[in-house]
Protein backbone atom coordinates (compact mmCIF):
# COMPACT_ATOMS: atom_id res chain seq x y z
CA UNK A 1 0.00 0.00 0.00
CA UNK A 2 1.33 3.41 -0.91
CA UNK A 3 1.71 6.02 1.85
CA UNK A 4 0.06 8.93 0.00
CA UNK A 5 -3.59 8.18 -0.52
CA UNK A 6 -6.80 10.01 -1.36
CA UNK A 7 -9.46 10.61 1.27
CA UNK A 8 -11.85 8.17 -0.42
CA UNK A 9 -9.17 5.46 -0.50
CA UNK A 10 -8.32 6.17 3.16
CA UNK A 11 -11.96 5.59 4.14
CA UNK A 12 -11.88 2.16 2.50
CA UNK A 13 -8.39 1.19 3.69
CA UNK A 14 -8.41 2.51 7.28
CA UNK A 15 -8.34 -0.94 8.95
CA UNK A 16 -5.39 -2.01 6.79
CA UNK A 17 -3.60 1.28 7.52
CA UNK A 18 -4.06 0.76 11.28
CA UNK A 19 -2.68 -2.79 11.08
CA UNK A 20 0.37 -1.60 9.17
CA UNK A 21 1.01 1.20 11.69
CA UNK A 22 0.77 -1.35 14.51
CA UNK A 23 3.39 -3.51 12.78
CA UNK A 24 5.66 -0.58 11.85
CA UNK A 25 5.15 2.40 14.21
CA UNK A 26 7.28 4.68 12.03
CA UNK A 27 4.82 4.40 9.12
CA UNK A 28 3.01 7.61 8.14
CA UNK A 29 0.08 7.81 5.73
CA UNK A 30 -0.58 11.14 4.03
CA UNK A 31 -4.22 11.81 3.17
CA UNK A 32 -4.88 14.01 0.15
CA UNK A 33 -7.87 15.96 -1.15
CA UNK A 34 -7.51 17.01 -4.78
CA UNK A 35 -3.79 16.13 -4.69
CA UNK A 36 -3.14 18.37 -1.66
CA UNK A 37 -1.98 16.72 1.57
CA UNK A 38 -4.41 17.69 4.31
CA UNK A 39 -3.74 15.12 7.04
CA UNK A 40 -1.38 12.42 8.27
CA UNK A 41 -2.19 9.17 10.04
CA UNK A 42 0.63 7.92 12.27
CA UNK A 43 1.22 5.98 15.46
CA UNK A 44 0.22 7.70 18.69
CA UNK A 45 3.20 6.05 20.40
CA UNK A 46 6.30 8.17 20.12
CA UNK A 47 9.40 6.38 18.91
CA UNK A 48 11.57 8.49 21.22
CA UNK A 49 10.27 9.76 24.57
CA UNK A 50 9.62 13.50 24.71
CA UNK A 51 12.64 15.42 25.93
CA UNK A 52 15.04 12.49 25.52
CA UNK A 53 17.32 14.33 23.07
CA UNK A 54 17.56 17.35 25.40
CA UNK A 55 18.46 15.13 28.37
CA UNK A 56 21.15 13.36 26.34
CA UNK A 57 22.63 16.66 25.14
CA UNK A 58 22.71 18.05 28.68
CA UNK A 59 24.42 14.90 29.97
CA UNK A 60 26.88 14.99 27.09
CA UNK A 61 27.76 18.61 27.83
CA UNK A 62 28.32 17.84 31.51
CA UNK A 63 30.46 14.82 30.69
CA UNK A 64 32.61 16.59 28.11
CA UNK A 65 33.21 19.77 30.08
CA UNK A 66 33.57 18.30 33.56
CA UNK A 67 36.25 15.81 32.54
CA UNK A 68 38.15 18.03 30.08
CA UNK A 69 40.97 20.27 31.20
CA UNK A 70 40.92 23.99 30.38
CA UNK A 71 42.04 24.47 26.76
CA UNK A 72 41.80 20.73 26.13
CA UNK A 73 38.02 20.62 25.65
CA UNK A 74 36.40 18.56 22.91
CA UNK A 75 33.68 20.37 20.96
CA UNK A 76 30.25 18.89 21.66
CA UNK A 77 29.41 18.78 17.95
CA UNK A 78 32.39 16.57 17.19
CA UNK A 79 30.88 13.38 18.70
CA UNK A 80 27.29 14.32 19.44
CA UNK A 81 25.79 11.58 17.23
CA UNK A 82 27.81 8.93 19.09
CA UNK A 83 26.13 9.99 22.33
CA UNK A 84 22.63 10.62 20.98
CA UNK A 85 22.43 7.51 18.81
CA UNK A 86 24.59 4.80 20.34
CA UNK A 87 24.78 1.59 18.35
CA UNK A 88 22.19 -0.96 19.34
CA UNK A 89 19.65 1.64 20.56
CA UNK A 90 18.38 2.75 17.18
Amino acid sequence: MKNVISISEARKELPRMIREIQKKPGTVFKITVRNETIAEVRSANRLVPAGEAVRKLANLRKKLFSSAKEGDQEPVSKRVKDYLYPEGNS
